[in-house]
């Protein structure tokens, strides 16, 4: 029948549909299964790179044992600063120098770890101690946590090189899982008791019982452990520094300790116990400042001051015990104390000035290298009991002057330029000598602290362009509103940023990037861990504006080349002495009200101790200087007029054209003291000079008792008649023009020869000749023609007759010449 091949065809079709589509779906499967292993052989092999890098270079574990296990742990030696030779021990970062003692947790020890505190330690800092790996993911985001026992280990003692990233996170819980996984939990409890910061210096549970308890840690009490627990967590919260809040502290670490740490009724009464803690005990510290300081700028600063580093400093260690000394010294004389201080000076203080003992009398100091920055001696805040640790910011006062003028200097102005000290009714500050000095050169105005001159300098440049250049050296000053405000407002400088600010001038214009006071850290075994890199410098002013800054603040009284500027607050409170060489730079703050010339006085006697060894070297003239002389105070070319003249120094091009104008010389009549005219008889005449002060500085003059020069003339009486010496025509006063005959007679017996001759004005200081010496005489006849073409206003017109025995007779008349 033909439906049945039909029908069979149609079987056989559908078979084939069914293996076709089955034979798809094998292989989208097999493909699938080939992609996903292919995509987990990438994340394995991704993974594995990943740990790879996370591991590689990881710190080995077994460098804790070395740190940690007694005897001979390094950690168990604290921390020493030496002083640039590695010679001289400055400080050691411990509550006493010596090894610190490690305790076992093993109660059958005679000495061990309280139990009460291990326990406490466990509830603030790890209460999942027992249930996890060494490690928990808490906190993986935060680089900053370590939320156990083990991970702090890690992060404080493996891991400190390594900045705080997601990357050192990780690192730190594969370190963890090895520590715990290696040493067991107990060793991982026991490392972190003996070595956790408690505060002031305090690594370890013993060292701290010792600091704040006055005794071993074994024999600590459940309160006592509980505090010391609550320390470890917030070691800035201690006995010592903050003793109300870590007693709260504790109290509240009480409240939340469970019932494993301790029974109920011994929590209870741990809550009633009374702290009772020892006296602070200074640390073995020869330079609290100089500590500070170094502290501030320890890179890995917790990791060094755990133990086992050696830190050389910049210190100078003969510099730094005679700027101590001599502070001491100072301030023992400054405030009347009888007994001197028991150290060896070896430089010389000069008297002290006549005064009263001060009350109050305090000092701080600051040495550097200003070519590479080093700080050499540091003197904290020194009264004459101690030396605090700190280095407070004081008035710059007149110390900011150097820098006002500077920029005066770039604009301009010279050390030579006038300027006018005098009472201004804007500048109402006197001066502290009470004396205004009326004309001086602005060398002298910055050097005697002149403050109106200043002040008009500052208004002439402007605020704006002066905090422009004050601010690049490194002075940070917020109260800008006035030159008071700047002086003696809020502005407050450390000696340390003066003596670099002021060490600019000393490296001829050239600014050290910041201070420093390391120059290497190294493990107790000789392992560099750090040095001090090159140091960065940059131009600041050009060595033209440095070498005039050098020039005006230049002493001669300290024995080498050196520059000096005593500044003082507007109250007199604060004094500053700073100063340089070219390879010191020293700032001095003394408080109290001392003389000037006290202050002036310990600073030399500081530049000593810090230049011995020094050549006295100055600056060498750069080229774009210039030398000359001129008229002090004027700043102007010399006259003949000029009672002072002085060397100065000069920008190229900023130099001096003109002649001086202050100082004028006068004719007068000495008996009337008026004005000499040509008819003044000669042996009546002699040349005065007299300052002549601009409008705005007469009163300042008339109070000063200066001598005003004259503005009438002498009276004007024609000489007698005499024949054969007359000027008979033109006539007294007469107005002439043109081409004049003069007519009269010049003869007598022993004539020589006559002349005659014309000037300006009634006293002419200088003459013209008209025509020659006549060697004829004349008798009523003509003498000469004398050609007034371009001559307009009083003249006088002179006979002069001499003879042969060399006698000088004159006679003459004053004419009014018309154009």
């Amino acid at each position: 029948m033909p439906t049945l091949p039909i029908l069979q065809r149609r079987r056989e079709r559908r078979i084939r549909q069914s293996r076709s589509s089955g034979q798809r779906l094998t292989r989208a499967g097999l493909g699938c299964g080939l992609l996903f292993a292919t995509l987990l052989g990438l994340a394995l092999v991704g993974l594995a790179f990943g740990y790879a890098s996370l591991t590689a270079d990881l710190p080995a574990i077994e460098t804790l044992p070395v740190l940690l296990d007694p005897p001979n742990g390094l950690l168990y030696q604290p921390t020493r600063l030496y002083d640039r030779t590695g010679e001289h021990l400055l400080a050691v970062l411990s509550p006493h120098d010596g090894p610190r003692t490690h305790l076992p947790l093993d109660p059958a020890q005679p000495e061990h770890l309280p139990e009460t505190l291990a326990r406490a330690t466990l509830a603030l800092a790890d209460p999942g101690f027992y249930n996890h790996p060494g490690y928990d993911w808490r906190g993986w985001g935060d680089p900053q946590i370590h939320p156990t026992l083990a991970q702090k280990l890690a992060a404080d003692l493996l891991l400190w090189e390594e900045p705080p990233t997601l990357r050192r996170a990780l690192r730190e819980r594969i370190l963890a899982a090895q520590i715990t996984s290696h040493y067991g939990r107990e060793k991982v409890q026991e490392w972190y008791l003996n070595s956790a910061d408690y505060g002031r210096h305090a690594y370890g549970a013993d060292a701290a019982a010792r600091l704040y308890f006055g005794k071993s840690a074994s024999r600590l009490t459940l309160a006592e452990s509980v505090l010391l627990a609550a320390v470890s967590q917030s070691p800035a919260i201690n006995p010592h520094d903050a003793p109300q809040a870590a007693i709260q502290a504790a109290h509240e670490a009480l409240d939340l300790l469970p019932d494993w740490v301790a029974a109920p009724q011994d929590i209870e009464a741990a809550r009633q116990q009374v702290f009772s803690f020892a006296p602070p005990a200074p640390e073995p510290n020869f330079t609290p400042a100089f500590t500070s300081l170094v502290l501030s700028q320890l890179q890995h600063r917790q990791r060094i001051e755990r133990g086992g580093m050696e830190v050389i400093t910049t210190l100078d260690f003969e510099a730094q015990t005679q700027a101590q000394c001599a502070i001491r010294t100072q301030l023992a004389r400054l405030s009347g104390v009888d007994d001197p201080p028991a150290c060896a000076l070896q430089v010389d203080l000069p008297p002290l000035p006549p005064g009263e003992p001060l009350d109050d009398a305090a000092a701080s100091a600051a040495v550097i290298n200003p070519l590479d920055g080093q700080v050499l001696a540091l003197v904290g805040d020194m009264r004459p009991q101690a030396e605090a640790s700190l280095l407070t910011g004081r008035r710059p006062g007149t110390a900011l002057l150097p820098f006002i003028y500077l920029t005066g200097f770039s604009r301009g102005l010279t050390p030579a330029s006038l300027l006018w000290d005098i009472p201004h009714a804007e500048s109402p500050l006197p001066n502290f000598d009470g004396i205004y000095h009326g004309p001086v050169r602005a060398r002298v105005a910055l050097t005697g602290d002149y403050l109106v001159p200043t002040q008009s300098v500052l208004e002439q440049m402007g605020l704006a362009a002066v905090l422009q250049t004050i601010r690049p050296f490194g002075l940070q000053l917020n109260d800008t509103r006035d030159f008071e405000s700047l002086l003696d407002g809020q502005n407050l400088v450390s000696p340390l940023a003066m003596a670099r600010a002021y060490g600019a001038f000393a490296a001829n214009g050239m600014l050290v990037e910041q201070n420093n006071a390391v120059l290497a850290v190294h493990t107790i075994e000789g392992v560099l861990v750090w040095e001090q890199p090159r140091a960065s410098v940059s131009p600041l002013v050009s060595p033209q504006l440095a070498y005039l800054m050098n020039h005006v603040l230049a002493d001669a009284s300290l024995g080498r080349p050196a520059a000096l500027k005593i500044g003082r607050s507007l109250d007199g409170n604060d004094a500053w002495a700073a100063g340089y060489t070219p390879t010191r730079s020293l700032a001095l703050w003394v408080g109290g009200g001392a003389n000037p010339r006290a202050v002036s006085g310990l600073f030399n006697a500081l530049l000593q101790a810090a230049s011995r060894g020094e050549a006295p070297v100055g600056w060498e003239r750069p080229a774009g200087i210039s030398i000359m002389q001129v008229c002090d105070p004027s700043g102007m070319l010399p006259t003949p007029a000029c009672p002072n003249v002085v060397s100065e120094v000069f920008l190229a091009g900023y130099e001096p054209v003109q002649a001086d104008t202050l100082y004028q010389a006068y004719a007068v009549n000495r008996e009337t003291g008026l004005l000499a005219t040509v008819f003044t008889p000669a042996q009546l005449v002699e040349q005065r000079v007299f300052l002549v002060a601009p409008p705005e500085a007469r009163n300042w003059a008339a109070a000063a008792g200066l001598d005003v020069p004259p503005t009438a003339y002498d009276n004007i009486q024609p000489p007698p008649r005499r024949e054969g010496l007359e000027i008979a025509s033109p006539a007294m006063f007469e107005q002439i023009r043109g081409a004049v005959t003069v007519r009269g007679s010049a003869a007598g017996d022993g004539f020589a020869y006559y002349r005659l001759q014309y000037g300006r004005g009634l006293n002419p200081e200088t003459w013209v000749l008209i025509g020659g010496n006549v060697t004829s005489p004349v008798l009523d006849g003509i003498l000469g023609e004398w050609d007034t073409a371009g001559l307009d206003g009083l003249y006088a017109l002179q006979l002069v007759l001499v003879y042969q025995d060399g006698r000088i007779e004159t006679t003459a008349v004053q004419v009014e010449v018309g154009p």
